[in-house]
């Protein structure tokens, strides 16, 4: 896998986000325990949606707050904290209304990018993982991880959220390839344990966002019965040591 000499490749403002927002729920929470790989997939969404890190943070805020004036025990799941984000994202773009565009940013365009050669090789290493494996849709993915690598190994500095989303297609093909070649009992075990998994987010999230979510987690659990990694650059360094 990924080893910790590779941190200094991926720049720590590239996954500001998705740790701001870990760190800060786990605060407000006052447990010292990661959020769940569910809800890494939630903060994916919001970060997609363009939702500002301050904004969700405000969410958050107003989550815990609401439990409390209820009387309720601290939010365990970020999937609580969603109607609030949505809230507080609302408000935030009224708020914004004919203001310039760079307004609403959390940081400039550089922070989303990482060094081309270092990332090549983060490809290459996948590549090298999915190696000596006869199903035909690794072999595929294979050659579109090559294609990659040697696209972003010509530049200087590569847009990560662009990677993200070749990396994130990749990887749902190459899932959903290894999910067709199953046995149908192992089909409907892991569709048991994906619905088991979102039981606590569906009270708290629109259903087009748990049907993303469904996807996610079953894309995930997939490649993990095959002993792969998730293809996504946030799940890469959260393995650097």
């Amino acid at each position: 896998m990924i080893q910790a000499g590779d941190a200094a490749v991926i720049e720590d403002n590239y996954f500001a986000y998705f740790t701001e927002v870990e760190e800060y729920f786990v605060r407000k929470r006052g447990r010292n325990l990661l959020v769940s790989p569910l809800d890494w997939c939630l903060i994916e969404l919001w970060k997609e949606s363009g939702i500002p890190l301050h904004v969700v943070l405000r969410g958050i805020d107003r989550s815990f707050e609401n439990a409390e004036k209820r009387m309720r025990r601290r939010p365990l799941t970020l999937s609580y904290c969603h109607p609030a984000v949505l809230e507080a994202y609302a408000e935030h773009q009224e708020t914004m209304l004919g203001r310039g565009d760079e307004e609403d940013q959390d940081g400039g365009s550089d922070d989303r990018r990482l060094h081309g050669e270092g990332v090549a090789d983060f490809l290459r290493r996948l590549v090298g993982l999915l190696e000596g494996r006869d199903e035909e849709p690794t072999q595929l993915a294979s050659e579109r991880l090559r294609a990659l690598a040697l696209e972003v190994e010509r530049m200087e500095r590569v847009d990560g959220d662009r990677l993200e989303r070749e990396l994130g297609s990749i990887g749902c093909d190459l899932a959903h390839g290894l999910l067709e070649g199953l046995p149908v009992e192992a089909r409907r075990e892991l569709k048991r344990k994906v619905t088991a998994d979102l039981k606590p987010y569906r009270k708290h999230v629109s259903r087009e966002v748990l049907e993303r979510l469904r996807q996610r987690q079953t894309e995930r659990l997939v490649l993990e019965h095959f002993g792969l990694p998730s293809f996504s650059l946030l799940d890469l360094g959260l393995e650097v040591g």
